[in-house]
């Protein structure tokens, strides 16, 4: 076990907002979080009934919730607040239990 911490946080978009617009946001908003102490990786995913993932991995809880109290008052992240339903967010931190990647392939 680790104490690498996933970050879930799950929505639906407001119906103004196109789907482009929302992943240039998230692209944006990028700048912020790929920037900061214990990042690791992000990953952003839509479901067929419309509702949005944004998956991001940190090196532990502490990085995690540095993270949570700036990316609401960065200026890179308000496209992505504005967009958001609000109605729909569910933030999830979870501490990883167990991860295995692709092995490569020898030949």
């Amino acid at each position: 076990m680790t104490n690498t911490v996933i970050e879930v946080v799950t929505f639906k978009l407001k119906a103004d907002v196109s789907e482009a617009d929302y992943v240039a946001a998230t692209e944006k908003s990028q700048r912020l979080i790929g920037g900061m102490p214990g990042f690791i990786s992000r990953s952003l995913s839509k479901g067929a009934d419309g509702s949005w993932t944004d998956y991001t991995i940190w090196v532990d809880m502490a990085s995690a919730e540095a993270a949570m109290a700036q990316f609401p008052q960065a200026d890179c992240t308000a496209d992505v607040m504005r967009m958001i339903d609000p109605s729909t967010l569910v933030m999830r931190h979870e501490t990883q239990q167990w991860a295995r990647r692709a092995e490569p392939v020898m030949a």
